[in-house]
């Protein structure tokens, strides 16, 4: 009986233990979270520093932390398949990328004010160092990361639903006072800071949110080196990845750790759209423009179309994909402040059709997922260069659906005097998208003007407004790598004001507007000009310009792989592979006469006519009325046996010296005879006494030639043996004045 009874307890007892422990684990789901990237963006396979999708963390379960014990801290580790280029921040490791707890200031929670660990209010003073903080709890996981200032005292928790002030928040210089829910990323692992793929947060408190709630961790701000991946040459396309990794007191399960965050394609397409090899020495294009250039050493004009016909050399970016062109900050596409104009719908902004050229301050981009197309990320400074104002509404139509209320604290750290690890730089792109061209082998004695402003094009420019344009860029001077700050032409901004190329040939525009839900295009026209000055053979024939295209700024050395702190964001591989551009061909007509004899009783006479005058283009003739001097070379023998010295010009200041200072002008004929030459030409007499054959090279296109051999000192009647023919024409038998092709074939 004892022994029933013995037995009948201790059934008891199992049972009471059983059923009490139901209830516990059903308070107390696993603490877990689900990794996903809601956006991965395309990103420009020839940019070091592309903007990768968000990572989030959706968290549910585990026991929160008691009321007044600190929330237990975890490290968080992002590694990437190729190198992450947040900007360095301070000391060669804090960088840009943040960490956001619980999406404050968002559509979420409109209300709920950023505080980023390390601000005045939120120290960062405890044995880890600078960016590690304490939180301690106020027992309900719903206000964990409500963003509390140290320096306030509670006397209620609208959203901790508790009324009696919570044992934090008291005094700012206490460690672990504030509950902050921004946390600053460092390059790197705390095993090797060098480790390039990788930014970890340190000691970030990580409350479990029970069943109450959950928990949305975002990580932003981080950008890859898409250039180290490259663009796929198949029909696949490569991507970035992203393993997360998590460890520290608190046990916590991830779920799909590894997510594609971007992926890669080619982000502008670029060649010359149209060109001219007509260009020719003795035609002069837009000299006024080029000699006031030349003359002042000046570098403006507001030179015509090129002249005689001729094509406006053009060079076409096309954007790879539709947001592959990206301002600043949202600042340059409001209304408000920027070249935008809101549609009707208020959708989202188009250009102004005012053309406006304005480059305001940045404004904040401070609401954790909202997509805002702009080269900064998640920005919202304090002091220098801040505090910045918010958007009106924000975040701004077309971003989101939802405004916030406005915060009071930007991004600021205290830790070490003022500078700390400067998260106020965070998410500040150095320029907009920037478009460069490198010209080179200009030839010397033109030069190539382009305009200080471009607009931007899509499929719906011109339609059904003809002066409809998506976007403009507007030329600034750099460095010799396309960076620097964003400085605008001295003769104004506008698509008809020229500027010089200067002599480095390097020219950058930025974007100030573009629309990223179409694919745009931008051509620059560049005119070429110059002064004829055939006695000093300029310009100079026979060369190629050549261009290049490309992202700005660019570089090629390691260094723009890797996080830096001193190279622009965003910053983009080198450019194209040069193409031609234009050329100059020398004014020439080049003649052979095969037999010119000026001995034995015989004499040549010559004639070359310009015939570059003509009925013109109301006839259906094409020529451009043209003058040069003309030069001969005789080959075979003269007096004593021996050729005649050098080469003879036309030049009446020293008969026959070269080179040739005596005009043919266009519409007149040069005559000469051999053995006497001729004094208004300028052409001395060296050829008395010559056998053989002459070539002459005339400094216009169109000239035609005959040659009359007859007895000495006798005329063309004279009743003597005489001959006739036509000089040979030895250039292409393309030029043509009409578009008949017998011109100048070989007579």
């Amino acid at each position: 009986m004892a022994d029933f009874r013995r037995l009948f307890y201790a059934l008891a007892v199992l049972a009471l233990l059983a059923g009490l422990s139901v209830p516990v684990r059903a308070q107390a789901p696993p603490f877990a979270c689900t990794t996903n990237v809601a956006v991965p963006p395309i990103v420009r396979g020839e940019g070091y520093t592309e903007l990768i999708g968000d990572i989030t963390l959706n968290c549910t379960g585990g026991i929160p932390t008691p009321l007044g014990q600190a929330v237990p801290p975890v490290n968080f580790t992002v590694l990437l398949n190729t190198n992450i280029t947040s900007k360095l921040l301070a000391g060669g490791l804090y960088n840009e990328a943040l960490l956001i707890v619980d999406e404050p200031h968002s559509a979420v929670q409109t209300s709920r004010p950023i505080l980023n660990c390390g601000a005045t209010l939120a120290p960062d003073t405890g044995g880890s160092g600078p960016g590690v903080c304490s939180i301690i709890s106020v027992g309900n996981p719903i206000a964990t990361y409500d963003g509390c200032p140290g320096a306030a005292v509670q006397a209620s928790e609208v959203n901790g639903l508790y009324t009696v002030a919570p044992p934090n928040c008291l005094t700012a210089a206490t460690y672990g006072n504030g509950r902050p829910n921004v946390f600053q990323g460092r390059t790197g692992t705390q095993q090797n800071p060098n480790q390039f793929n990788s930014v970890t947060w340190l000691g970030v408190p990580l409350d479990p949110p029970g069943t109450t709630t959950n928990r949305t961790i975002r990580m932003t701000n981080i950008r890859a080196d898409a250039v180290f991946l490259g663009v796929s040459s198949t029909f696949t396309t490569n991507y970035v990845q992203a393993q997360i990794s998590v460890n520290g007191t608190t046990s916590l399960s991830i779920n799909n750790p590894q997510q594609i965050v971007a992926f890669v394609q080619k982000g502008l397409i670029a060649t010359v759209g149209t060109t001219d090899f007509g260009f020719l020495q003795c035609v002069g294009q837009n000299a006024t423009g080029a000699t006031s250039a030349f003359a002042t050493g000046g570098s403006t004009g507001t030179a015509p179309a090129q002249s005689s016909g001729l094509k406006v050399p053009t060079y076409t970016f096309t954007e790879g994909f539709a947001s592959s062109w990206k301002t600043k900050n949202i600042s340059f596409i409001t209304n408000t402040t920027g070249n935008g104009i809101l549609q009707a719908a208020n959708s989202y902004w188009t250009y102004n059709q005012t053309f406006p050229t304005n480059y305001p301050v940045d404004q904040n981009q401070n609401v954790p997922g909202a997509i805002y197309n702009t080269e900064a990320g998640f920005e919202y400074p304090s002091g220098s260069p801040g505090p910045l104002l918010d958007p009106v509404p924000n975040p701004p139509n077309g971003i989101g659906t939802v405004s916030v209320v406005a915060n009071t604290s930007a991004l600021s750290n205290a830790y070490n005097g003022t500078s700390g690890t400067a998260i106020s730089g965070a998410g500040i792109a150095s320029q907009g998208t920037r478009l460069a061209l490198q010209l080179s082998s200009i030839p010397t004695g033109s030069i190539v003007l382009v305009p200080t402003e471009v607009l931007l094009t899509n499929s719906n420019s011109g339609f059904p407004v003809p002066t409809k344009f998506s976007g403009v860029a507007v030329l600034t001077s750099t460095d010799a790598n396309g960076a620097g700050s964003f400085v605008a032409s001295t003769a104004g901004n506008a698509t008809t004001t020229l500027v010089q190329v200067p002599s480095t040939g390097l020219i950058v525009y930025e974007i100030l507007f573009a629309d990223p839900f179409s694919i745009e295009t931008m051509t620059v026209p560049m005119e070429v000009a110059y002064a004829a000055n055939l006695p000093q053979n300029l310009p100079q024939p026979g060369v190629t310009a050549q261009v290049a295209g490309s992202f700005a700024p660019f570089y090629s050395t390691q260094a723009a792989h890797n996080p830096s702190s001193t190279l622009p964001v965003p910053r983009f591989v080198p450019g194209l592979v040069p193409v031609n551009l234009y050329s100059i061909s020398k004014c020439a007509c080049d003649i052979l006469f095969p037999y010119v004899v000026s001995a034995a009783g015989y004499d040549t006479g010559i004639a070359i006519a310009n015939t570059s005058f003509d009925p013109g283009a109301t006839f259906g003739f094409g020529a451009s009325p043209q003058q040069g001097s003309v030069e001969f070379w005789y080959y075979g023998t003269g007096a004593n046996n021996a050729a005649p010295p050098g080469t003879q010009c036309t030049n009446t200041t020293s008969p026959g010296t070269c080179p040739g200072t005596t005009v043919v002008p266009a519409g007149q004929v040069l005559t000469y005879v051999a053995s006497s030459g001729s004094s208004q030409w300028g052409l001395d007499n060296r050829a008395a006494g010559f056998v053989g054959y002459v070539i002459a090279q005339a400094q216009f296109q169109y000239c035609h030639a005959f040659a009359f051999i007859g007895a000495l000192g006798a005329g063309p009647t004279a009743q003597q043996i005489s001959e006739g023919y036509l000089g040979l024409i030895l250039d292409p038998g393309g030029l043509t004045r009409t578009t008949q092709t017998s011109e100048n074939l070989v007579h």
